[in-house]
């Protein structure tokens, strides 16, 4: 490379060059992955507080007028306990949840009555004795959903999928459950069902003796 050169200097040469090269690979690397870190934890927060505006938002909901809209919200893993999003005594309907996200929130004894839940996702979501009457529920997934002694007369749950979910002591009195998946799911002697309906093979019958 350097024929007049001895070759402890043209090593030192080619070492350093060697060297430079690396060092700008290094910190143009360095720089893109710090680029990256810092996009996905900006992600990360901006995901973070768009679903505390909606957990509050759910929460103001029945002192705003009943007025803003839920559809669509982020409410996962909220914690919406004894929440009032149902109908009021006005006759005003209940909350507008529909296609929402709902996975893993707590709803223990919240009103839900009348609300409507289209297609929202309420995987693995806790509503004992929450009231769900007159709940529009169509195509919900509420698989492995614990809704023990849950209140769900008169709901609509056409095509709902709740495979795995509790449904011990739950009152389904003239609930629609047309098309209804209830591979796997928990009920006992204490389960309400609609009238003239018999519980798939495929449920569980769990014995509370």
């Amino acid at each position: 490379m350097f024929p007049n050169m001895p070759p402890e200097a043209q090593a030192a040469i080619i070492g350093a060059i060697v060297g430079g090269v690396l060092g700008v690979l290094g910190a143009i690397l360095g720089g893109w992955v710090q680029g990256r870190s810092w996009y996905h934890y900006e992600q990360q927060r901006a995901a973070a507080e768009k679903r505390e505006h909606w957990v509050q938002t759910a929460l103001e909901w029945a002192a705003n007028g009943r007025k803003d809209s839920l559809r669509r919200a982020n409410l996962r893993a909220a914690d919406l306990r004894g929440a009032d999003l149902g109908a009021d005594k006005d006759g005003n309907t209940g909350a507008d949840l529909s296609y929402s996200n709902l996975r893993g929130a707590d709803l223990m004894n919240a009103n839900l009555t009348h609300a409507q839940l289209q297609g929202a996702d309420l995987t693995g979501a806790k509503l004992w004795s929450a009231n769900l009457q007159g709940a529009f529920l169509m195509g919900a997934l509420l698989t492995g959903a614990y809704l023990r002694n849950a209140q769900l007369q008169n709901a609509n749950l056409l095509n709902a999928n709740l495979a795995g979910a509790d449904l011990q002591g739950a009152f389904l009195l003239f609930t629609n459950l047309t098309g209804a998946r209830l591979v796997n799911a928990r009920y006992d002697r204490n389960t309400v069902w609609p009238i003239g309906f018999t519980p798939p093979p495929e449920a569980i019958k769990v014995s509370t003796e």
